[in-house]
């Protein structure tokens, strides 16, 4: 047995990347878990890991729920923890277990765990380059505003006038009722722009290694976003669904690229079914990572094959409207659609100009199934 392990160790380490002893990384690894034979929950009283709005958007949609919302056995969460590592993401839909350990030896610790059933390499760091600083002065982040304009859209006219949201509001649907978790990069400066009702902002939550300042500076992407549904200035923008709720969660790294993205995004997800969201909205997608090793393939666009497109293809089977985005690669060599692009049952949002005509960089294509996306 010990041969076999010492083999299985060796071979797992003799790819990963050499670094000096002065600056010697960290490293994350993502567990796969066996089962949740000794959970202490029970999907008979599902109020203790749901919320009753998750519960209930189950009932409206017809889903019920089973083992896979269990959380995962807190005596294996323990026993992980023994092993010296610190668990940076959970997921309860696919039974794994993200930890981060010093030394990369140390993981060959947990594959000894009998209900660990494999591992992986998932991210390699230096976690002091991420702590959360001890005080945080005030973030002073400029705020450009777009140009006036006669219409009352203004600068989103053209987005809204292109998929009939001025019809719909027309009619009295501006997202009244519903509740949307956005997944995204950092949402820097949405407590300062005067266009954003904050009273519709529920929450915030960071899942990634990158800090917890809320609105940092880091990445606006997710304030874009964000945008094209909240904002509520006439005459300057106007979104989508300016009536709904949202929750905001970031679980984009924005300064580099490891699959252990993944594994924060499925917890997002998961966070955010727990709420009870009504739709989930994700303009992040996945193809290659700073470490090759980790690298997808075109034949992988199955929907059944990355972590993050399962996590994407289950929140559908628990009720809730996932939209996500086809990806930005066209004009480079991967060309077609990202993860989680290709799961099944979700929306996939490529991007057109005002004239309908595809965007020089929306990604494009079939799923390496056939599946039309």
């Amino acid at each position: 047995m010990f041969r076999i392990i010492f083999f299985f160790v060796f071979l797992f380490f003799i790819n990963l990347p050499n670094f000096s002893q002065d600056d010697k990384p960290g490293y994350m690894f993502r567990l796969y878990l066996r089962d949740k034979a000794n959970t202490p929950y029970s999907i008979d009283n599902p109020e203790e890991f749901l919320s009753q709005k998750a519960i209930e958007r189950r009932k409206k949609q017809a889903y019920s729920v089973d083992s896979t919302d269990l959380p995962v056995d807190p005596q294996y969460m323990s026993a992980i923890r023994e092993k010296g590592a610190e668990i940076k993401a959970v997921s309860k839909w696919l039974n794994t277990v993200s930890v981060y350990f010093p030394d990369s030896m140390m993981v060959k610790s947990v594959k000894e765990l009998p209900f660990v059933d494999s591992v992986s390499w998932v991210w390699i760091g230096k976690l002091s380059d991420w702590e959360k600083p001890e005080h945080v002065e005030g973030i002073d982040v400029e705020v450009t505003e777009a140009s006036p304009d006669t219409s009352f859209y203004g600068s989103a006219y053209d987005q809204i006038h292109l998929n009939n949201g001025d019809f719909l509001h027309d009619t009295g649907f501006k997202g009244e009722g519903m509740t949307i978790a956005v997944i995204d990069a950092s949402f820097t400066s949405v407590e300062k722009i005067d266009a954003f009702d904050p009273s519709r902002i529920l929450g915030y939550r960071n899942f990634t290694h990158q800090g917890y300042i809320p609105f940092s500076k880091d990445n606006e992407h997710g304030t874009k976003v964000l945008s094209c549904m909240l904002a509520n200035k006439p005459g300057k923008m106007v979104g989508t669904a300016p009536d709904a709720s949202y929750y905001l969660i970031q679980t984009e790294v924005y300064n580099e690229e490891y699959a252990v993205e993944e594994d924060y995004w499925i917890a997002g997800i998961e966070f955010a079914d727990s709420l009870g969201v009504d739709i989930v909205t994700s303009s992040l997608g996945y193809t290659e990572y700073d470490a090759p090793s980790m690298n997808y393939s075109r034949r992988d666009l199955n929907g059944k094959t990355a972590q993050i497109s399962k996590a994407a293809s289950m929140a559908y089977r628990k009720g809730i409207l996932v939209f996500v985005s086809a990806g930005n690669e066209q004009n480079k060599d991967w060309k077609t659609i990202s993860f989680p692009a290709d799961a099944e049952n979700v929306v996939t949002v490529g991007a057109v100009g005002s004239q309908k005509e595809i965007a020089y960089f929306s990604s494009f294509g079939c799923t390496s199934d056939g599946r039309l996306k």
